[in-house]
């Protein structure tokens, strides 16, 4: 939580700027997010620890809430992917476009998510290099001569071979395909982890339920 907090005091306009919403502000969301599971976390803890009905209770219902938020995301992905990956388009280029403009990424949060990217998907720019003088002129097309990042540097930053790019020194494939084949790659952990997720919530919830059913019986016993 504090780390959000710190996160959206010193980054919050930039989320602002590329999400163009206060509802998409991840800091903001992750805060709430945290607040809330840990709201879940103590319910469910005191709940068993004081032997508190209701707050077993509320714990169950927050897990059958969270299962319930994480199937309806799951169809949200699948049914809306295009919308998703056609808004994720635009927000690129538009990132591409602030590159390197301190007015617009005054903390380099861009240019360092960028680069990182490009760094380790082996990419450049959102479809290929042309993507940084087709969209960041000011930067990239000066005089007509096109470059692009030293990021799409196959050698590395230090190289510097960005001022005269060829095939033979930088990165062709765009970022785009480069993290679509790296999830489709990784399809099978992925799914492993969700199904490991999904299958120690509902051990979690039967737990919670017995022992729920436990502590009735035993205050009826006593009357």
């Amino acid at each position: 939580l504090l780390r959000s907090s710190g996160i959206n005091a010193e980054y919050g306009g930039f989320y602002k700027e590329v999400f163009n919403h206060d509802i998409f502000n991840i800091p903001i969301v992750s805060i709430v997010v945290g607040s809330l599971l840990l709201l879940v976390g103590l319910c469910g803890f005191l709940g068993a620890c004081c032997e508190v009905l209701f707050l077993l209770k509320v714990y169950m219902g927050f897990l059958i809430l969270i299962m319930l938020v994480e199937i309806v995301l799951a169809v949200g992905c699948v049914a809306m992917k295009s919308k998703v990956e056609t808004y994720a388009e635009e927000k690129t280029k538009e990132m591409i476009g602030y590159y390197g403009d301190e007015t617009k990424d005054e903390a380099d949060i861009i240019e360092d998510t960028i680069d990182a990217i490009q760094e380790n998907f082996d990419c450049c720019g959102l479809y290929g290099p042309n993507d940084w003088p087709n969209w960041n002129p000011t930067r990239y097309n000066v005089s007509g001569i096109r470059t692009v990042p030293d990021s799409c540097c196959k050698e590395g930053k230090d190289s510097k071979c960005a001022g005269t790019p060829t095939s033979d020194t930088i990165f062709t494939a765009g970022c785009k395909a480069s993290m679509i084949n790296f999830v489709e790659s990784n399809l099978l952990y992925v799914g492993i982890a969700a199904g490991v997720i999904v299958l120690l919530q509902i051990s979690i919830l039967i737990m919670a339920s017995k022992f729920r059913t436990t502590i009735e019986d035993e205050s009826y016993e006593t009357f």
